[in-house]
């Protein structure tokens, strides 16, 4: 179960009666347990940002390299900048060697390659194929996946390299199959996206003050049911807000952010935070 799920149930008194002190003295084990999901939650957004930092510091140093010159399309700017940056720091990965190619799929944003033998797709996704439902600033694609893993870490996307197709950047991705092709409905997938602090902004699409998640109804294939009756968001779109731009960049610079940056993406509120004790920074 989410930490979501379990501080929503909590805090409304339906995993446990009690009073408040009763519940914040540990006495069932109920809040350590959503401890150990909170701090588990940011040693993954803290693995997964250390994963690309020196990336996104070779990606930053390209943009200055680049500033002013051609090409002025920011899109195609970055798609030069990751791919030289991948290039630079070893993190390039030849699309060739990506396993799984008897099985290929394509989807509106990447090829997907199955190994069937693993039970797992290798996913060569176009960072930039939804840009306007994004909304952020193409910069800020290699992020995505750190904040995808914060909010459903049964789906989470394992970050290979950048690879290059026809001249532009491609994320390379490796994800555990979802033994099911049965999809929850609309009203269910509201219903587990509130539990995450995310409401309906729009038809398939969902949102806080920080963080949007789009192309999540229950006519895609985004959205499934696992044989537990979970419901696995494999592959929808991440968008920021501009409120969440600077704890993504503090998080870059500085292990002791990575804990309010998962604050923010999940919504935690301070009635939360001092419920569970987990106000102190990540060290």
């Amino acid at each position: 179960m989410g930490i979501f799920k379990v501080l929503s149930r909590l805090l409304k008194g339906e995993r446990h009666a009690g009073t408040v002190e009763e519940r914040v003295s540990g006495g069932d084990g109920r809040e350590r347990r959503v401890l150990h999901q909170i701090t588990a939650a940011c040693e993954r957004a803290l693995s997964d940002i250390r994963g690309i930092r020196v990336l996104a510091a070779a990606c930053a140093d390209e943009r200055s390299r680049d500033a002013g010159t051609v090409p002025s399309d920011p899109l195609r700017r970055e798609s030069r900048a990751l791919i030289a940056a991948a290039r630079k720091t070893g993190c390039f990965v030849d699309a060739r060697s990506v396993p799984g190619s008897r099985y290929t799929i394509r989807t509106g944003e990447s090829e997907v390659r199955f190994v069937q033998k693993d039970q797992v797709y290798y996913k060569i996704k176009n960072p930039f194929a939804k840009a306007h439902l994004k909304k952020h600033p193409p910069e800020y694609v290699l992020f995505e996946h750190v904040v995808h893993n914060v909010l459903f870490p049964n789906c989470r996307l394992d970050f290979l390299g950048v690879a290059e197709d026809l001249h532009e950047a491609r994320l390379v991705f490796r994800q555990n199959a979802v033994r099911s092709d049965v999809r929850p409905d609309d009203r269910q997938i509201a219903a587990e996206l509130s539990l995450l602090g995310l409401r309906a902004e729009g038809r398939y699409s969902f949102g806080s003050d920080y963080v949007s998640v789009t192309d999540v109804g229950q006519d895609g294939d985004n959205v499934l049911l696992d044989d537990d009756g979970n419901l696995c968001f494999i592959d929808p779109i991440i968008g920021f807000k501009p409120r969440l731009l600077q704890p993504l960049l503090s998080a870059l610079a500085d292990d002791g952010a990575v804990r309010g940056l998962v604050y923010a993406v999940c919504s935690i509120t301070d009635a939360e935070r001092t419920l569970t004790g987990t106000s102190a920074p990540l060290t």
